[in-house]
Parts: C-alpha cells; sequence; structure tokens
C-alpha cells in the first residue's frame, strides 16, 4: 500500500513538472526555508512564523494562478501584473532563444542586447528558462522565493539583535503589506535586489562580530562580492552596499559614545561646510542635483499615470530650463523631495480610485515611518551596529529615488524597498511605545474604582 502511494505522489509531480517544471523547484526551495527559519524557536514562535509564512506563500500562488486563469490568452502570450514585467519576460525569452540557436526577429535581437536596462537579472532568467524551458509565469515563483527568502533572512537577524517582538512585527508587515505584495509576486528586479541586502547586511553584521579574523576575512569577501553582483543587477549597487556598510558602522560607533555624538553634531555642518566651499565640489553637487531634476522632469512630463512636481513651474516648460537651477529654487526642489517622499499620495490628492484604494496602506506608512524615530533611540540599546546599518540603508535607498521620481506609483514602488530596513525600527518604537504605556498608572476615573495606598498599577 505504501508503494502504491509512493507511486502515486511520484506520477503527481512528474505531471505538475511536464506542465511546470518552476512549480516542482519552487516547492523543494521553499520548505527547506520555511523549516530552517523556524529552526531553534519556542514552540509558539515557531507555529507563528511557520503559519505566516504558508498564508504568504499560499496567498501569492494564488495571485499566480489567478494571473494565469483572467488572462486573455488569444490577445497576448502571457499576463502580467506591471508593465515593466512584459519587457523583463519577452528580453529574457529573446536571449534565452540566442542561446539555444532559436531564430529571432532583427528586431528582437537588437532589444535583447541594447545597453538600456542591461541587468544580470536579465541573463538569469534567460538561463533558467534554457533549463526549463519558457515560463512566463513560472518567473513568478522565482520572485517569490527571492522575496520570502529575504525575509526570513532579515527576521531571523533581527530577533536575535533587536528582540522577538519587533521581529514578528516586521516578518507580518513585510510578508502582508498590499504594495510589498505586489512587486514580491511580480516578475522584477525589486525581490533579488532585496534578497542580496539580505544577504550583505548578515555579512556586514558578521564583519562586526566575528570572533576570528578568518572568519572576518570571509565576511569581507562575500561583501566584495554580494556588492559586485548587485552592480550587475542594477547600477549603482556595488557603491549603495559598501557606503551602507562604512555609514552605518560609522553611525553605530559614534551612537555607543555620548562624547562623539555632540562633537559629531558640531563638527558635521563645519565639515560640510568645508567640503562644499571647494569650487570643483559646488560643480559636481550642482551637476547632480541638475540630473536628478532632469530625471524627475522626465517622470512627471514623458512617463504614464499620475505625478508631482518638485521643482518651481517654470521648469516643467522646457527640460533645458534644468540648467539655470538657482540657489533658492534648488533648496525649494531638495526640500520637496523630501515632503513627497514622507507624504505623497496624499490622501485628499487622490486622483484616482487606485490611489483612493491605497489610502490605507497610506495611513500604514505614516504610522511605520513615525514610529521609526522611537525606534532608532532604542534601537541603539538593542543592538548599535545592527541599527546604524539599518539607518544607513534606508537614508541611501530613500535619498536614491526621493528627488528623481515624479511618478506616484514608481514612488511607491521604490519607497517599498525602504521598508525591509525601516520596519524593524519602526517594530522596536512600536514595542517600547506599547511598554512604556503599560508601565503607566492607570487613572482612577478609567478603572471606576478608587486606588487603594500601596496598590501597584498594572
Amino acid at each position: 500500500m505504501k508503494a502504491v502511494r509512493w507511486g502515486l505522489a511520484a506520477t503527481a509531480i512528474a505531471a505538475v513538472y511536464v506542465l511546470s517544471p518552476l512549480t516542482v523547484w519552487f516547492t523543494l526551495a521553499m520548505v527547506p526555508i520555511v523549516v530552517l527559519s523556524s529552526r531553534g524557536l519556542d514552540p509558539d514562535e515557531r507555529r507563528w512564523v511557520i503559519g505566516l509564512a504558508a498564508i504568504a506563500v499560499a496567498l501569492r500562488v494564488a495571485a499566480v494562478v489567478g494571473l494565469f486563469l483572467t488572462a486573455d490568452h488569444s490577445q497576448v502570450p502571457f499576463g502580467t501584473f506591471f508593465g515593466d514585467e512584459d519587457y523583463f519576460i519577452k528580453r529574457s525569452l529573446w536571449l534565452r532563444n540566442v542561446a539555444l540557436g532559436i531564430p529571432v526577429h532583427a528586431f528582437d535581437l537588437e532589444y535583447a542586447f541594447e545597453p538600456n536596462g542591461r541587468s544580470s537579472y536579465l541573463y538569469l532568467l534567460a538561463f533558467i528558462q534554457t533549463l526549463v524551458g519558457p515560463a512566463p509565469y513560472g518567473l513568478h515563483l522565482l520572485s517569490i522565493v527571492f522575496y520570502l527568502f529575504a525575509v526570513l533572512l532579515f527576521y531571523r537577524t533581527m530577533r536575535v539583535t533587536l528582540g522577538r517582538m519587533p521581529a514578528l512585527f516586521g516578518l507580518a508587515v513585510l510578508l502582508f503589506l498590499p504594495s510589498l505584495f505586489a512587486w514580491s509576486v511580480a516578475v522584477l528586479k525589486e525581490p533579488l535586489f532585496v534578497l542580496i541586502n539580505a544577504l550583505s547586511l548578515m555579512a556586514a553584521v558578521d564583519l562586526a562580530r566575528a570572533p576570528s579574523l578568518g572568519r572576518r576575512a570571509l565576511a569581507v569577501v562575500g561583501i566584495v562580492v554580494l556588492a559586485a553582483v548587485l552592480e550587475s543587477v542594477r547600477p549603482g549597487g556595488a557603491a549603495l552596499t559598501l557606503v551602507g556598510l562604512a555609514v552605518g558602522l560609522a553611525i553605530a560607533y559614534v551612537a555607543v559614545r555620548p562624547r562623539l555624538i555632540l562633537a559629531a553634531l558640531i563638527a558635521m555642518p563645519l565639515l560640510v561646510a568645508a567640503i562644499l566651499s571647494r569650487p570643483d565640489v559646488q560643480l559636481r553637487a550642482y551637476a547632480a542635483v541638475q540630473s536628478a531634476a532632469r530625471q524627475h522632469w522626465g517622470a512627471v512630463v514623458v512617463s504614464r499615470g499620475y505625478g508631482y512636481r518638485l521643482l518651481d513651474d517654470r521648469f516643467y516648460r522646457d527640460l533645458n530650463e534644468a540648467s539655470s537651477l538657482e540657489f533658492t529654487e534648488t533648496a525649494r526642489f531638495l526640500v520637496r523631495g523630501i515632503g513627497a517622499y514622507l507624504t505623497i499620495p496624499r490622501p485628499w490628492d487622490a486622483q484616482s480610485r487606485a490611489t483612493a484604494a491605497y489610502i490605507p496602506e497610506q495611513m500604514i506608512w505614516y504610522l511605520l515611518a513615525a514610529l521609526a524615530p522611537v525606534g532608532m533611540l532604542f534601537g541603539f540599546r538593542r543592538d548599535p551596529i545592527v541599527t546604524g546599518l539599518l539607518i544607513a540603508y534606508a537614508m541611501l535607498i530613500a535619498g536614491a529615488s526621493a528627488f528623481t521620481d515624479g511618478n506616484v506609483g514608481t514612488l511607491v514602488r521604490h519607497r517599498g524597498l525602504v521598508l525591509p530596513y525601516l520596519v524593524w525600527l519602526s517594530g522596536v518604537g512600536a514595542c517600547e511605545l506599547i511598554a512604556a504605556i503599560g508601565r503607566q498608572p492607570v487613572p482612577p476615573l478609567l478603572t471606576g474604582l478608587p486606588r487603594q495606598r500601596g496598590m501597584r498599577s498594572a
């Protein structure tokens, strides 16, 4: 009887593999990831982690199945959640066909190797489809593996360093926040980007705390390799990793030394002023601001969708006007960029049904952003190294998009890349505030009972 059951199971797996090989590989990857991520936890916590991960996987797989069932395959070869996915999937299929010697159209051949949008991510997708065949829907499962693996890695790191409850808080938010859910099932670079950054952060923590020189050397090698991989996935990724590491460790070093904090607060404005006083630095800074302004202009004027403005009105008439940015206009541009990054889309400015549907999540974003500063203060008490790294990575990723975006949808998507770092600090802030409220005495008026002498408040 047992042999029959094993035979039926093998037949079912073989049938599924014929229909969708990546579905089988997806299952073989997700089961050990979830099991290992819950290893060593208390029974109650282990049930929570496995339950949350299982629900997250089931919902994402259901979304991919729903995409397949609702796509009109008489009109399109495959369905997608976002427009950019179509580009990634088609281009990777063209690269696959070239590798296998399958004839492709001349225009497709040109687009397959065009410099714009070139990324190692495309070659990864092409390589996988070379092994298992065209898999426009199976590639969504690859994104799910990348994202959930990254989130569970973050969870394990934060549980040890920042505490169990902040870690569970962050895990729940990252698994079920709607915007993160959406691009975690999409064939985009974001899931892989988050995974590589999670590995980089773990290597940075190991570098700072490794007990032996050999292990630290191994962590350095890992950081360099991951930085190179991230650079191949997204230009500027290596700088993000290395600068984030340096800045994060510097923040941690200063944060645990009160005298250095005061000295840094005094010296930082003087240092910035001294650096900006050099003409060559001024030119580079001005060129960087102009470049950001031009990218923002393109996102507002050229891109589809709903835009928002950071520049004065005169700049949107002609792109070349960005070359005449004055000091006060630059200051307004930078201040508006920070404000827009934190507040857009504003609930009272909803311009579409999609934006109105996003308002509940925007309220969650406001709450997370408000809790993060509180979490930063208490995070340094719990683990200064991890807190410093989270702050540094969040600031650098936010700075990379705050002044270049001008499309509401793109801003929401890019802002989601900050949440894997910010949410843990928000969790620390929430836990500390709840604990502080719990320590406060309850006023007799609220309890309806007279306070007796010597009675301790709950």
